[in-house]
């Protein structure tokens, strides 16, 4: 007996979440068995009965405290050899839950005390340990079904026996389950009170009214809305800006500055004073215009001089703009980029002569 004391303490001991068994239901566990013993035993296979009461310590954790009762003939029949066969056990059990099932399978060990009293011979006492598992199939929050088979080993008399049965099991008691949660609120990512799933304009900025579709509002209806709009009253049918004011038509006009020049010099050839004139009227004509006056050179010499030598063109032309046309500095920069831009093939004559050059391109927008 105080192997049996000692083996439930053990049990007991290792089962997780027994500070919370306040919480967790009961199970009365009738069950209807067939008991197999073992083979020194000389019995008859039987039908055994089995009741339990379990309880819950935790999340998936049990302690059930099972009793056994079988009435075994003996295999010859010899009625001094039949037994009544019974046992109390104290079972860990492990369930292994499923999310959204109705099946929930276990596996379980323990300890206890068994005794076998036979008709003509002396009683069989002896301490068993078992282990095995099962499975629950819910029928309702109360009811359940339950298989359960087991291996029993008695440490005493070594035998080995086996019972597997099926009962149904009665829950009650237990920590009431927890309420549904409240809906949640309809997402609503830009705060415009209208929720993202029906939101045709979901990024709408903080603070901006806007209509049953989550769209800020357009008071003129001409396609910008009214925080953005700097002309609210534009008349219908109106091709506005992104400003939601009167469209102005534009137009690019654009003018191009070439310059060739004789080898290895930077002088501007008088040929094309013309050339500065009329950029020069372009640019004042057109106050906002900047441009880039790009140097080149041909591949005679070196390419380190040739970069110089661009550079002095661009200069060239730049500074006639500025000291010759009264052009402003700032809106004018220069560049030199050498042999590295060839317009033509530096092989022939005509082609270094297109290479040798100065040239820039100048654009205005202009209404209509």
């Amino acid at each position: 007996m105080k192997k049996v004391l000692l083996g439930a303490a053990v049990a007991i001991a290792v089962a997780p979440g027994l500070a919370t068994a306040d919480e967790g239901k009961w199970y009365l566990n009738p069950a209807i068995g067939y008991q197999v013993f073992d083979g020194d035993r000389d019995l008859d296979p039987e039908a055994t009965a089995l009741f339990g009461v379990e309880k819950e310590v935790g999340a998936g954790w049990g302690i059930e405290l099972r009793a056994t009762f079988a009435d075994a003939d003996h295999y010859r029949g010899n009625p001094a050899r039949d037994a009544e066969v019974a046992g109390i056990n104290l079972d860990v059990l492990r369930y292994y839950k499923m999310e959204g099932s109705k099946w929930t399978p276990y596996s379980a060990f323990g300890i206890g005390h068994a005794q076998a009293d036979y008709e003509g011979l002396a009683n069989d006492v002896y301490t068993q340990l078992n282990v095995g598992g099962g499975l629950r199939y819910a029928l309702s929050e109360a009811w359940s079904l339950r298989g359960d088979a087991r291996y029993f080993y008695g440490t005493d008399n070594e035998t080995g026996d086996g019972i597997v049965s099926l009962g149904l099991s009665y829950a009650f008691g237990g920590a009431a389950p927890a309420p549904a949660p409240a809906p949640a609120a309809p997402a609503d990512s830009d705060a415009d009170g209208v929720p993202d799933s029906v939101d045709q304009c979901p990024a709408t900025p903080a603070g901006v009214a806007v209509d049953a579709r989550g769209c800020a509002l357009d008071k003129d209806g001409d396609g910008v809305p009214n925080y953005r709009d700097k002309c609210p009253n534009t008349p219908a049918g109106r091709k506005v800006d992104q400003f939601g004011c009167k469209y102005v038509l534009k137009q690019t006009e654009s003018i191009k500055l070439e310059i060739n020049f004789a080898l290895d010099s930077d002088a501007i050839p008088a040929a094309y004073r013309g050339e500065l004139e009329k950029v020069a009227s372009f640019m004042k004509k057109y106050g906002g215009v900047k441009a880039v006056i790009e140097g080149h050179a041909d591949s005679t010499g070196a390419a380190a001089y040739n970069k110089q030598l661009s550079q002095r063109r661009a200069d060239a032309v730049r500074n006639a703009l500025i000291q010759g046309y009264g052009i402003e500095p700032n809106r004018l920069s220069a560049v030199g980029y050498g042999e590295e831009r060839p317009v033509a093939s530096n092989s022939t004559a005509e082609g270094r002569k297109a290479n040798r050059r100065v040239v820039a391109v100048m654009e205005a927008e202009t209404e209509r």
